[in-house]
Parts: structure tokens; sequence; C-alpha cells
């Protein structure tokens, strides 16, 4: 049986076995592309590898000494701009290096591909990327079918609610004082979106710096021909990732009454592949991973991340118990 290998993944956890295997094996190596478009980036960055395909035990592949990258200059990899069914522009990827954060697996400098702007990005226009063999000219992969970017209505705001009628003179207040100690998010539907997950950046003052920590709500799945979408998040799961993030912060903090609301989305392919990895749960190989890579494995898909609106955050105290700000001192972490 024929099985693709994930060197990526099996490369950190087996990197020192000894095992006895021959390098001229059959064997071959299949491209591996991750590239997500978002149109507010100010650069667009693909990673492109190799996997491997043969018979076999994965212990004996993930020893193959010549690792997943690709030789520099080896491969071309582009951005083809698409209208109509016909190409209209390309663009290449410039190739550079990049560290690898610390942790349990780090290794060496890893190469990266990248497209410096946004100029051209087209809510008009499809995308697919391109990988090309550079000693032959073969176009090894590309993307299974075009992508679309996310597309907002530049008429819309990006949050129609949180919206308080005890505040009618400014356009909203992030605060928990509806039924159930919630507030309730709305935005209108964005074109091409699959997922939504809205954040809140809650902003804060601590040893003279302006710091912030991100508090994630639960995601929403697109429906059919729905115009808006809309949670009620409730603030005993507000107050309860807050102090888990600052729990081993005891800093003396000030309360900045302010906070961004975040709305990230991605597209069907990106909403299909993230499912599908954490339904994955270990490293299974019988399991077939989702790709939308013709001639290779991977993603090639679409986000946005970057929409975002200012809202005046609640500041009761008092004795009120619902009051943002009140709630928070409570949690003793500085506030």
């Amino acid at each position: 049986m024929k099985r693709i290998i994930p060197i990526l993944l099996i490369l950190f956890l087996f990197t020192s076995c000894e095992v006895e295997f021959s390098p001229n094996a059959s064997w071959k190596d299949i491209p591996v592309i991750y590239c997500l478009l978002d149109q507010d980036d100010d650069t667009t960055w693909a990673r492109v590898e190799r996997c491997y395909l043969g018979d076999g035990s994965i212990y004996d592949y993930s020893s193959v000494s010549d690792s997943i990258n690709y030789p520099v200059g080896s491969i071309e990899v582009k951005l083809l701009k698409i209208r109509n069914g016909a190409t209209v522009a390309e663009y290449p990827f410039r190739d550079t290096t990049v560290n690898r954060r610390d942790g349990n697996f780090a290794s060496a400098a890893q190469p990266m591909y990248y497209i410096p702007g946004k100029s051209h990005f087209d809510e008009y226009s499809t995308y697919d990327i391109q990988v090309r063999r550079v000693a032959d000219g073969q176009v090894i992969a590309h993307a299974k079918q075009p992508i679309s970017l996310i597309v907002r209505n530049p008429e819309d705001s990006v949050f129609t609610k949180p919206t308080y009628n005890t505040y009618p003179r400014r356009s909203g207040m992030f605060a928990f004082r509806s039924a159930g100690n919630t507030c309730q998010m709305e935005w209108p539907a964005l074109k091409n979106a699959r997922l939504y997950q809205p954040f809140v950046r809650l902003y804060y003052m601590e040893d003279g710096e302006r710091r912030y920590i991100d508090v994630r709500t639960p995601s929403v799945p697109s429906t059919n021909n729905a115009e808006h979408y809309t949670i009620y998040y409730q603030a005993s799961s507000f107050l309860t990732n807050v102090k888990e993030q600052l729990k081993d912060d005891h800093g003396t903090k000030t309360y900045l009454k302010q906070v961004d609301l975040y709305l990230t989305a991605c597209s069907e392919d990106l909403s299909a592949y993230m499912s599908n990895i954490s339904d994955a749960g270990n490293l299974d190989q019988s399991r077939e991973l989702y790709t939308n890579i013709d001639g290779g494995r991977g993603i090639f898909a679409a986000r946005r991340t970057k929409l975002h609106r200012w809202y005046p955050a609640d500041s009761s105290l008092g004795r009120n118990p619902i009051g943002l700000f009140y709630q928070l001192k409570q949690l003793d972490v500085g506030f």
C-alpha cells in the first residue's frame, strides 16, 4: 500500500531514530503548499515543501536525510490572477528564510515565499497558486479550483451591534447588560465567507505600556442567504478567558475603557481544512487529510483577520454587579 507521508510532522517526532533504509528505494516527492490570501495583509506568504509517496513504514521515510525543503532555485512559485477564465496577471513569489519560533520542535530557518504589497488583490478576480520545477519547466502543483477573496460591502459597518439605548449619542458600547448578562454582537454577511469568529481586544496600561489581550468568542458557520449573523456572548465566558490569560501576570493594571471588536472569517476551503485536522486527533496513516491542491497536498484559501470597529467599554464601578469594570476587578488580576 502506498502512503502519503507528511514529513513536516513526522520529522519532528522521529529525527533521532536510526533505521536501515535504502535511499535508492522507489519513492516520489510530493509538493505541499500552504498559502492564505488576505487582502488586508501587506505581504502574502506561502510555504512550499515536500512530502513523500512510497511503500513501507512512515518511520523509514521520516529518516530520509534530504529534508522537506526544495533546494534553493529548484522551483518557482507564482500567484495567478484570473478573470472570465483567463489569466490576466502573474505575480512571482520572492524567496527568503524565516526563523521558526522557539519550542520543542524548533529547527533551522525555513525557506518561505512572499509577495510584497496588496495591489494585486481584486475582488472581481479569482486566484490560483502555481509551483513550477525550474529544471524542465513543468508545473508540478496548483489549486484544484481558483479561489475568491472574502469581500465586505464597503457600505456596511463591520459590526451593527452591540448598541444600547442607554447611550443614544454613541455608536454603541461593549458591555454585558442584556438579559442573562450577555453582549449581543451582530455583523453583516461577507461574500464568500464560510466561517466567522469575532474576538474582543481588551486594552489596559501596565508599567507605563499600553497592552491588550484577545478574547475569542464562539465561531459561527454561514447559512444560505443570511444577511446578518448574531451571537450572544456571556460575561462568564469572557471573564474566564481574561483570567486565564492574565493568571501569571501580577502587575498593577489601568483599565482603558475601550475595546476593538475584530471580525475574522475564512473561505469554504479553509473551514473544511481546519475541521479535518481538528478531527484527526493524532497521526493516523489511514486518514486522508483535506487538500485542495492538484498535484500535491496542502491548502490554498482566503481569510480576513483585520476587520474591526472601536467601541467604548463599560466603565461601571460602584456596586453594579453586572458592570464590566466591576466584574474585571473581582478577578484579582491587577485591575
